[in-house]
């Protein structure tokens, strides 16, 4: 039961972090807001003890936290990169057998008398979703944080032609096309990972002509992809 609530908070961790991926310049108050009151739903689903009151404290001060990650715009991705282990190491620790996390026993009586292999079938599906919200959004910030490393701007910068809503909407595009990956590799259907790269080819081809513009787009593509096929074989192996 413990891991269960691990990844139930995990994925309300994740969900309040989404809109991250369109606040280049720091996260908003509204945002971190989200961030503090979204994962709070996992105490809704557990006894209350001391274990309860220690998670309480740590999902209220680690978007205080985040306040302070996201004030260098230079390290922005480092830094999101880094309070999504801290999220993933504390919440580790809170549900570890060193404490005594316990799940509402209405929702253990539930889940047993659902029949045999329900609580098993529900860790899949919540690490399922801890898989896409994964590839929806952090690992976009660890492809923007490799791209950076690497020198490479992105094609906001790059075309200056390009619209905010044009920046947005690739990287929307981005997030749907990781997404698809990720379900294709776990349903062990790779043939139609490489029609989605040649579709996405197909549909920028006359884009292509700018040299840059082009690099850009294959590095980013083809990191995207491999990122969110590792996670999927990783989802898939416990799955």
């Amino acid at each position: 039961m413990n891991l269960l609530l691990f990844f139930i908070t995990l994925n309300l961790v994740l969900i309040s972090r989404l809109r991250l991926t369109f606040e280049d310049d720091g996260a908003t108050s509204g945002t971190i807001l989200k961030m503090a009151a979204i994962p709070l739903i996992v105490l809704l689903l557990m006894e209350v003890n001391l274990t309860w009151v220690l998670l309480l404290i740590t999902l209220l001060l680690l978007p205080i936290a985040t306040i302070y990650l996201e004030r260098n715009g230079e390290k922005i991705y480092r830094n999101r990169l880094f309070g999504l282990l801290l999220y993933i190491g504390l919440t580790g620790l809170m549900f570890s057998p060193l404490l005594n996390a316990e799940m509402d026993r209405t929702i253990v009586d539930f889940l047993y008398e659902s029949g045999p292999g329900a609580v098993e079938m529900a860790l899949s599906v919540m690490m399922l979703l801890f898989g896409i919200l994964l590839v929806m959004n952090e690992m976009n910030t660890l492809l923007r944080h490799i791209l950076k490393l690497l020198k490479l701007d992105p094609i906001g910068e790059i075309n200056s032609t390009v619209t905010d809503r044009e920046y947005n909407t690739g990287r929307v595009i981005g997030m749907l096309e990781r997404i698809f990956i990720f379900l294709f590799t776990i349903a062990g259907q790779y043939a139609a990972i490489g029609f989605i790269l040649t579709a996405k080819g197909v549909v920028r081809y006359k884009e292509f002509e700018n040299r840059t513009f082009a690099e850009y787009v294959l590095i980013g593509t083809l990191l995207s992809a491999l990122l969110a096929l590792l996670t999927g074989l990783a989802v898939r192996a416990f799955v």
